[in-house]
Parts: structure tokens; sequence; C-alpha cells
């Protein structure tokens, strides 16, 4: 009986490690113009200064009980986790191209997702608040 349990953690552990799906997104906006940046992104994010002159978004979705094809379709036709900016007066908005997401089924069953979003703005700029941050003024 004991082998039998351990057999069965075995495999199903294989396969909830093989029904795991995972891919890695990137965006660039340019930001030469751009005195203040808000997020709007409805995922979690991380916000880090960097070395570059431009905006960087990286998203790392991970999707549980799904196929390769299910991930590919929301990825690419449906843009599930896509951001896009908007540029008005020197404002930069970055924003979920999704901000309302219906779960994701397959096979009858609810795909679990867990999508991390890192965003990379030029070292001159700061937080103002929670989600503005602005350029440093030149002294």
């Amino acid at each position: 009986m004991t082998r039998f349990l351990l057999f069965s953690a075995l495999l199903f552990s294989h396969f909830i490690v093989s029904a795991q799906i995972h891919d890695r997104l990137h965006w660039v906006f340019p930001a030469d113009s751009v005195q203040k940046v808000v997020i709007e992104v409805v995922d979690p994010y991380t916000i880090s200064n960097w070395d570059g002159h431009q905006v960087m978004v990286a998203s790392e979705i991970t999707v549980y009980n799904a196929s390769q094809g299910i991930m590919d379709f929301f990825i690419k036709e449906n843009k599930r986790y896509e951001v896009v900016d908007t540029i008005i007066q020197q404002v930069m908005t970055l924003d979920s191209y999704q901000s309302r997401r219906a779960p994701i089924q397959s096979k009858g069953m609810t795909c679990y997702e867990q999508v991390q979003v890192k965003i990379f703005l030029p070292f001159d700029f700061q937080q103002e608040s929670d989600t503005v941050w602005v350029r440093r003024k030149e002294e």
C-alpha cells in the first residue's frame, strides 16, 4: 500500500510539473520627452531604475494545466498579457492591454496563472507615489 501511495504521488507530481507552461515577454518604450510615468498595470509589478534611456517592461507568465497552444493563443492573438503605453503631454501611462480577464479554461478545468511584471525606468526617474514616477529636474 505504501508503495502504491508513493508511486501515485510521484505520478501526480510529474503531471503537475509537466502541465506548467512558462513564457517571458518584454516591451521597450521610448521615453525621451516623458516627464512622468503612471503605472496602471493590472498584474503584480516591481519597479527598478536602470542605465537605459527607455522604459522597459518584462513579464514572466506561468500557466498551470494548459497546453502550449492555449498559452500561444492568449499571448499572440488575445494579447492577454500585453503592456501598452500612451503618451499625452509628456505623461506616459503604462497599462495592461486587457484590464479584465476571465479565467482560462482547458478541458473543463480552470488554469491557474501567475504573472509578475518588472518595469525598468531610467535612473533620472524617482517615485512620487505608489503608481507615479517623475523625472528629476536638472539642477
